[in-house]
């Protein structure tokens, strides 16, 4: 499967694509003819890929993330632990930009009262 191919399937980017591969989380075979081919399951995590960056997750921690395997308990601890501690970064994240909306929304409403009353 090409990056084009991929992309296509998963609605993902080439441009994403390259930045997965060229951090480590893709990897691809060369062919004789020096096209790269890529294996299904070398795209078995990308919507997981994408989802734990879109989120905010660092590249390092998602490469130790990938790389706990999920039968072992104590794996599966690190994974959730993991994952709660981008949840929470998250979450804060979301809290920061809620305040300074609410900022906004007061320095229009003073606005308006400014301007008396009248629509900005």
């Amino acid at each position: 499967m090409t990056l084009e191919e991929a992309g296509k399937r998963f609605a993902i980017g080439i441009e994403k694509l390259k930045g997965y591969e060229k951090d480590g989380l893709l990897s691809h075979q060369t062919q004789a003819d020096g096209t790269f081919d890529y294996a299904e399951s070398d795209f078995g995590n990308v919507g997981l890929i994408h989802a734990l960056l879109k989120a905010g997750m660092d590249v390092p921690t998602l490469k130790s993330y990938l790389a706990l395997s999920t039968g072992d308990a104590e794996e599966q601890k690190n994974k959730l632990r993991i994952l709660r501690k981008a949840r929470g970064r998250l979450l804060e994240e979301i809290h920061e930009k809620q305040q300074s909306l609410d900022q906004i929304d007061y320095i229009i409403g003073q606005t308006r009262k400014e301007q008396g009353g009248k629509g900005i």
